[in-house]
């Protein structure tokens, strides 16, 4: 063997070593596609021995559903002396499938003619797997994000945006070449442009989040408010890759803000008013206190005088005045205390609900005792309480008034001085029901509702004294406080008037 000859068998030697050991298959074929060298690496993927790949058997290592194109792909390198890169599946007898990418070129013999092919094949499995969830994530995405109930925007390292979801696409009616890069500013209100591209930009260079509303145009050419929320990415190893976004359609929200503010200012105005009309009132009310005051006063004196010159000459003229002019005298100071009742009743009426009165707690059936105590009934008069009458918080003159007036008609106008009167109560809740009930003479039911209208009577004045204002009285007493009454009638004579009683709560 010739020097040179040895050189050459040695570096035959050392490429076959070298071959064996490199961590990627290199094979070589020929014209007809016969493999005529693979390495051990081949073997390994392939899990055919040598002897079985050699000629046409590596075809059986490729999976059934790319040997085609990797044979349609081969034919091509050689009329063309191009390189090939090809993706296919290789399948061992176990069936187990490897990804592979392979890459050859031809092979061209001294002369320059072409004798075949050479080329590696490389394990990409696991880029391929990579590659695969990364598309079945951004196919979950794009599922995800085109049946949201909101928009959805992207935007890359450049702020341009490249993605938008077909919620964006449908609310705008146009299409997603016309929608990225800054084509989704044309949709934007020329008010709210600079603000909404500032705020875009120096939220993007500081990589914080924003909150922008702005007005937006619709597929029917109608701008609508839209709240933007955007958040900046970042990839898995932390580098930041732009920003996304939801939008939603506030239009409504933004037009009940509107009203809000509308009726918020209408009520500052209101409230003005009311605040002037109360000052006003108040002074009315204290200058209608004054003419009370003034008025009872100047009304009751020459009253008094007139009832007092009637005595006088009654008792100076007693001899000598007949008995006709004495009946006289009598119905004038009947006229005269008629008259300053009615003054009493008046300023009484008058001052329901314009004077405070404080909340205490209230035992009724000590008040009631106190009431028929202060009214002196006759003794042959007989009047019940029923046991149980409650102790609450309320205010204890408006309760006692109603009940002096209720108790001071039944015996006033009853007919009979062994008359009969009961009071009652039941618990409603949130109020307590009282009832006074009396065997009197009664109320025909066609006065039921004239009875609480003031200065209404049923008796002649001339036959007995009345004003007329009791339970005029009664009844805004009881209306004030939020009660209502009621009398209802009942088989035989007497009269049952009911009247809730709303129960307080410390505040």
């Amino acid at each position: 063997m010739t020097a040179t000859n040895q050189t050459i068998s040695e570096s035959d030697r050392r490429f076959e070593n070298l071959a064996q050991k490199v961590p990627v298959v290199i094979f070589r074929t020929d014209l007809a596609g016969n493999c005529l060298y693979v390495n051990e690496r081949w073997c390994e993927i392939s899990g055919l021995s040598l002897k079985q790949s050699l000629g046409q058997g590596w075809r059986v290592a490729v999976h059934p559903e790319d040997l085609r194109l990797v044979e349609a792909q081969a034919y091509k390198i050689l009329p063309n002396q191009k390189s090939l890169k090809i993706e296919f599946r290789l399948q061992n007898p176990q069936g187990k499938i490897t990804w592979v990418l392979s890459e050859s070129v031809a092979e061209i013999a001294e002369n320059g003619r072409i004798i075949g092919c050479i080329g590696t094949i490389v394990d990409i499995s696991e880029r391929h797997q990579i590659e695969e969830a990364l598309r079945e994530s951004e196919e979950r995405f794009a599922v995800m994000a085109n049946n949201a109930p909101v928009m959805i925007w992207m935007s890359g390292l450049d702020k341009l945006c490249n993605f938008v979801n077909q919620g964006w696409l449908d609310f705008t009616g146009r299409t997603m070449a016309q929608e990225v890069d800054n084509g989704w500013a044309q949709g934007l209100h020329p008010e709210d442009l600079e603000h909404c591209i500032n705020t875009y930009t120096t939220a993007f260079d500081q990589r914080e989040s924003f909150i922008i509303e702005y007005r937006l145009k619709r597929y029917d050419g109608q701008y609508r408010w839209i709240l933007d929320t955007g958040t900046p990415r970042f990839n898995a190893n932390g580098s930041f890759a732009g920003y996304i976004g939801s939008a939603i359609d506030i239009s409504d929200r933004k037009q009940a803000e509107i009203t809000l503010q509308q009726r918020a200012e209408e009520l500052t105005r209101l409230n003005i008013i009311l605040a002037k009309t109360t000052t006003l009132l108040q002074q009315r009310n204290q200058e209608l206190d004054q003419f009370a005051y003034v008025a009872s006063h100047d009304l009751k004196a020459p009253l008094r005088a007139i009832a007092s010159l009637s005595e006088w000459l009654e008792e100076d003229l007693a001899d000598q005045l007949p008995e006709e002019n004495q009946h006289q005298l009598q119905l004038l100071r009947g006229r005269v205390r008629r008259m300053e009742g009615l003054i009493n009743g008046l300023l009484e009426y008058s001052r329901i609900g314009r004077i405070h009165t404080e909340l205490s707690t209230v035992n009724v059936d000590l008040l009631l005792k106190e009431v028929i105590d202060s009214l002196q009934p006759p003794a042959t008069f007989h009047i019940e309480i029923q046991p149980g009458m409650p102790t609450f918080f309320t205010k204890k003159f408006p309760l006692q008034q109603v009940f002096a007036n209720l108790i001071g008609n039944a015996i006033h106008h009853h007919t009979r001085a062994d008359g009969h009167v009961k009071i009652s109560v039941r618990d409603l809740g949130k109020y307590y029901e009282f009832t006074v009930a009396d065997d009197g003479p009664g109320v025909p039911v066609e006065y039921h509702n004239k009875i609480f209208v003031i200065f209404q009577t049923l008796e002649p004045r001339d036959s007995k004294e009345n004003t007329g204002i009791g339970l005029a009285i009664v009844k805004k007493i009881v209306e004030t406080e939020g009660g209502a009454i009621t009398l209802k009638p009942v088989p035989g004579t007497g009269s049952t008037f009911h009247f809730t009683w709303p129960k307080r709560t410390l505040e």
